[in-house]
């Protein structure tokens, strides 16, 4: 199974459709902090798994205050 990192708006549209069938009611309840190790963006992201893979989908981006810091 693939792990994949994916952006809300590059999502197949079939995923997005699954995506948007299983948080009918949204997902602001499911999202946590995630920091891309090559940069210092901090995006607010959600797990979501097919039978294909397994995605992190990027719903809003930030610049982190403080590169250095270990805290998102």
């Amino acid at each position: 199974m693939k792990n994949l990192i994916v952006s809300f708006e590059k999502l197949p549209s079939d995923v997005l459709l699954a995506f948007q069938n299983t948080y009918p009611n949204g997902w602001e309840h499911e999202t946590f902090p995630f920091c891309m190790p090559t940069n210092n963006e901090v995006f607010t992201a959600i797990r979501f798994a097919t039978d294909e893979a397994n995605y992190v989908i990027k719903l809003e981006k930030r610049k982190r205050e403080h590169p250095d810091a270990l805290n998102i």
